[in-house]
């Protein structure tokens, strides 16, 4: 545990400079008339496709920045139910997408292909008509790869036997190629299931730093959101939104590489996702892989392995 003491300067001088800023502000007061541009709605789309899995595409609507939401708003407003979706494959495979309950959609309902399935090193073509309007966006599954070890790791080195741990990831990076990973988490234990893959910090990440080593990092369950959390009590709400791992976790690691465009939205979308509630920061434009006017979010193919470890020990927790 580290410990930081702060001098009593630390105390003053914020003060100090908020006052100041106050009086210089009221000494020069006066109105700004602003023009803000107005709202234009646009087409968001969210497509995932991973070896052995059937492509799943969301397609929603933007919404104003200060809309109040409601369930009948949503029905209504958010989601597009109207549109046609296809994917076809390098290999020449096509397949129009239907609109069902979708467990693995955020929202429950999305666009799944009833007979194609993902394959590695296979490119995927993505087509969305809706209202008058057609939009494209192409994206590779590469290969898969394996992790070396994953191990439950203690946030201290002094508590060695503290109910609360991350994992820890090792691998081995391919110094003959340039691989983009990302990693997801879903825990199962008694008191709650997660719907949803949990994300790390960093959501993305390539091998520019470490090209052809042997190097291990932290996953943390980060960015939980009322998405992952739908239809749980406050207690399993309250439990779901933790940072760490406790004794009795099953723990599922979704290993993932990806080419260069789905990198690229998947780090910036991320950055948003994290810092954008943050006020003292610009906002990170999204880099999106979709063609056509008017539209938001990526086409995304992972090339995709699931490992699975176990914190048998129950004591203290649950």
């Amino acid at each position: 545990m580290h410990h930081i003491t702060k001098t009593s300067s630390c105390h003053f001088w914020m003060p100090s400079l908020l006052i100041a800023a106050a009086l210089l502000l009221g000494a020069c007061e006066t109105e700004i008339d602003v023009d803000l541009p107005g709202y234009g709605p646009k087409l968001v789309i969210e497509g995932t496709i991973e070896n052995g899995q059937p492509a799943i595409v969301t397609l929603t609507n933007s919404i104003p920045y200060f809309q109040d939401f409601t369930m009948e708003y949503i029905q209504n407003n958010l989601l597009v139910s109207d549109a046609e979706v296809i994917v076809t494959s390098s290999d020449g495979e096509r397949d129009s997408l239907v609109l069902q309950f979708c467990p693995d959609a955020p929202l429950f309902l999305a666009y799944v292909s009833p007979n194609l399935r993902g394959r590695e090193n296979t490119t995927y073509t993505l087509t969305v008509r809706s209202k008058g309007k057609e939009y494209h966006a192409t994206t590779t599954i590469p290969h898969t790869f394996d992790i070396d070890s994953a191990w439950f790791s203690h946030l201290s080195d002094i508590l060695d036997k503290d109910t609360m741990r991350t994992v820890r990831i090792q691998l081995t990076d391919d110094p003959a190629e340039s691989s983009y990973y990302s990693f997801a988490v879903k825990v199962a234990c008694p008191k709650f299931t997660d719907r949803l893959w949990v994300s790390p910090v960093p959501v993305a990440f390539d091998d520019k730093t470490f090209s052809g080593i042997t190097f291990n990092f932290e996953l943390e369950r980060y960015g939980v959101t009322m998405l992952h959390t739908l239809g749980m009590s406050e207690a399993q709400s309250e439990a779901a939104r933790r940072l760490t791992f406790r004794p009795g976790d099953t723990v599922y690691v979704k290993c993932s590489l990806m080419d260069y465009n789905s990198y690229r939205f998947m780090i910036t979308g991320g950055t948003e996702a994290i810092m954008g509630t943050n006020p003292f920061l610009n906002p990170a434009p999204v880099i999106s892989n979709i063609e056509g006017e008017n539209v938001l979010g990526a086409w995304c193919g992972f090339a995709s392995t699931t490992k699975r470890i176990f914190w048998e020990d129950t004591v203290g927790y649950y």
